[in-house]
């Protein structure tokens, strides 16, 4: 029960009860709590890359295994302001838990940051992936970044991958 007292205390936060054999709050958990993870709340879940994005089968035991207390939000456990202040992050970044974003959103987070991939290969990743429009992966990628700000280093692979992309451009403003 001790895992899944943070994350209910975080879902009680933003006044969502989830129906835990409803496919779409189960997935909701599932990337809600993966973004956590990954932005340091560390509920105590191993997640793996699944079909539909990163998936722990801890924390689906432990959701079907504290049922009542998922669906009710029972929870003893207070969060400090910085807990809230992630969740509430992932909540308004994800358009108040949308299914979809947050299945873009942690996927592009997991295989960026669990996986260690570049930025860039790691949205090229997520579209071989997610069959979703362009502009819903761009939304997704974009509000993703705002939760786990690139690293100095991973700022400084992004300029050197973006310094031959403006060398290339400067060279073909040259010759028109």
């Amino acid at each position: 029960m001790e895992r899944i007292e943070k994350i209910i205390a975080c879902f009680k936060e933003i006044g969502f009860k989830p129906k835990i054999n409803e496919f779409q709050d189960r997935l909701v958990i599932q990337k809600a709590v993966c973004l956590l993870d990954l932005m340091g709340l560390q509920p105590g879940h191993t997640f793996s890359l699944y079909v539909r994005g990163p998936y722990s089968p801890d924390l689906a035991n432990d959701l079907y295994n504290h049922q009542e207390a998922v669906q009710n939000l029972k929870s003893s456990c207070t969060l400090s302001k910085n807990e809230r202040e992630k969740m509430l992050k992932v909540y308004d970044l994800s358009n108040h838990l949308e299914p979809k974003l947050l299945e873009i959103m942690a996927t592009y987070s997991f295989l960026w940051k669990k996986m260690n991939m570049s930025a860039r290969k790691a949205l090229i990743y997520l579209k071989k992936l997610k069959p979703y429009p362009e502009t819903q992966i761009v939304v997704g990628v974009s509000r993703a970044k705002q939760l786990l700000p690139p690293t100095e280093k991973e700022i400084e692979e992004m300029k050197a991958e973006f310094k031959a992309w403006e060398d290339a451009s400067d060279l073909d403003a040259r010759y028109e």
